[in-house]
């Protein structure tokens, strides 16, 4: 499943990390990189037993600006970081 990850928040340029939801009880890091203020990046991963190829729940971590949340993306759509 390929999705874009976009920054945009009030932050800086921060390390950006991000996690898909595999199961009930683990995750996978499907992202961990630089990414600047309004930019996009784009990301693969994996499909699932509950999403299959096309969503996924992803956990997502803006180091400069200390924020974090949890939301559903569906595929070629963009998980915002803001």
């Amino acid at each position: 499943m390929a999705f874009t990850i976009y920054v945009k928040n009030e932050g800086d340029t921060a390390t950006v990390r991000v996690f898909q939801r595999i199961n009930n009880s683990e995750s996978k890091n499907v992202f961990e990189g630089i990414i600047e203020h309004d930019d996009r990046v784009a990301v693969q991963a994996l499909g699932t037993a509950d999403d299959g190829d096309e969503r996924g729940e992803f956990i997502w971590q803006h180091e400069g600006s200390g924020l974090t949340n949890q939301q559903y993306v569906n595929k070629d759509e963009e998980l915002r970081v803001q």
